[in-house]
């Protein structure tokens, strides 16, 4: 074994282990944040909409991050659904003082995305084997 390949290997061992050390901060910190959040609600006694929103998205972080460790890869359809929720509590955070065209343009985002997710969902039943193994954090190089 060279010494670069040594290094290489070694180099990615170190990437491994750092990865999965910053996926359980993060999956830390989004419980973190629920807790805040289910604090804030006890605080004011009062459960909102944007609250339970707010607490889907951080959910949403903590599956992402799970599916990263069973499958080593993350479908790319999770982020898209982070952003639909996110979407939908800045509509809801904005109240009904906002301009009609702003409500149009943030409604017209979510449309958008939600046809990319499911022409990303529609797209696999007709892809070859490649982009499902891709997809499911497989190499579709190794023997």
């Amino acid at each position: 074994m060279t010494s670069r390949t040594r290094i290489d290997r070694w180099l990615s061992i170190l990437f491994h282990y750092i990865e999965k050390f910053v996926l359980v901060i993060v999956g830390g910190l989004a419980l973190v944040g629920i807790g805040q959040l289910m604090f804030g609600i006890y605080q004011h006694d009062e459960v909102k909409l944007e609250d339970l929103l707010l607490m889907f998205i951080f959910i949403e972080i903590m599956a992402m991050a799970n599916v990263y460790f069973v499958r080593r890869a993350v479908p790319f359809t999770y982020p898209m659904f982070i952003a639909v929720t996110a979407l939908s509590r800045l509509i809801v955070l904005q109240g009904k003082n906002i301009a009609p065209e702003n409500l149009l343009y943030e409604s017209g985002a979510i449309v958008l995305v939600s046809i990319a997710i499911l022409i990303i969902r529609f797209s696999r039943a007709f892809s070859d084997d490649t982009a499902e193994e891709v997809e499911a954090g497989e190499d579709p190089h190794d023997p």
